[in-house]
């Protein structure tokens, strides 16, 4: 299993206080010291949650490009980056420097979005939000794997060529974010790999194998072979005592210690997750290392 991690990029996010550059990179070499297989950042600007303090991120994709010139080995990516926040064609373009930048490690992870007071916040449209998010795919998908597209839908247009060396003939993996049906049909027609995300879940295990079910039955839809699509997990995980959270909200631990955190890593794996995404509290250096024995373990 390949373990990843989300990097420190939030506020308060720095245990306890707000991260800079240098901690994020600081993380992000550290994971990649200790054989984490990716890093990610959140697909967020600006969460308003309905208590607390509101949530101020560091914009995902600049700070994917300093991570893509600063590491060598790892894989990073958004998880995810939200369509509706970019036009598609010119998200496309962020991609394709990114995964220059890093010499072929981007995961393009999107998603159509769901918090609409983020939308609200920056004057975004939240209507529609599938309806969009299908035809971004669409201009995304042939922008990076064709290098070219032409498309005239209902709420994007785009006629331009990516007329720039590709690093990868073919484009990064798109992997997509997704849990509702129609959202899983795009999955199975789009995708590489698919990701659910269980940080709040009481029963993650039960609730990816309903998941797992749900993709397999939209890719035999779509005739696709499930087998041809990965599929990642995002996880909380506490370490030295700590309790994850997500703003003010507590997120459920994946396991008390070590070695239950091993164990239910292990557990997702036999249900079909073949890479994890560790919302880890402290997202630190001090974590990272905490978490060696445990991706050892599992990796």
């Amino acid at each position: 299993m390949n373990v990843g991690l989300y990097l420190p990029q939030w506020s308060g996010a720095w245990d306890g206080s707000d991260p800079r550059w240098r901690d994020v990179l600081d993380t992000a070499r550290a994971a990649e010291d200790a054989a984490f297989a990716s890093v990610w950042v959140i697909g967020h600007h600006y969460l308003p949650f309905e208590q607390g303090r509101p949530w101020n991120l560091w914009d995902p994709w600049s700070l994917l490009a300093g991570v893509a010139a600063c590491t060598e080995r790892i894989e990073l990516g958004p998880l995810v980056s939200c369509t509706a926040y970019a036009n598609p064609a010119l998200l496309a373009r962020r991609a394709a420097t990114v995964d220059e930048i890093s010499g072929g490690r981007l995961i393009m992870g999107i998603g159509g979005g769901y918090f609409d007071a983020e939308f609200a916040a920056v004057g975004i449209p939240a209507d529609h939000k599938v309806d969009r998010f299908e035809e971004a795919v669409q201009i995304i998908t042939a922008l990076l794997r064709n290098g070219e597209v032409e498309f005239t839908g209902r709420y994007y247009q785009a006629d331009l060529a990516l007329d720039l060396p590709r690093i990868r003939p073919e484009g990064p993996p798109i992997l997509i974010g997704a849990s509702h049906p129609r959202m899983m049909r795009l999955v199975a027609r789009y995708a590489q790999l698919w990701n659910g995300w269980f940080p709040f879940s009481t029963d993650p295990i039960g609730d990816l194998r309903e998941q797992r079910r749900a993709l397999d039955r939209a890719c035999t839809e779509g005739d696709r072979d499930p087998g041809t699509l990965g599929r990642t997990a995002s996880v909380a995980v506490g370490v030295a005592g700590r309790q994850p959270a997500y703003g003010p909200y507590d997120m459920v631990n994946l396991g008390a210690d070590k070695g239950e955190i091993a164990d239910r890593l292990l557990q997702l794996q036999a249900e079909g997750i073949d890479h994890v995404q560790l919302c880890l509290t402290p997202a630190t250096p001090a974590g990272v290392e905490a978490m060696v024995p445990v991706v050892e373990k599992v990796g």
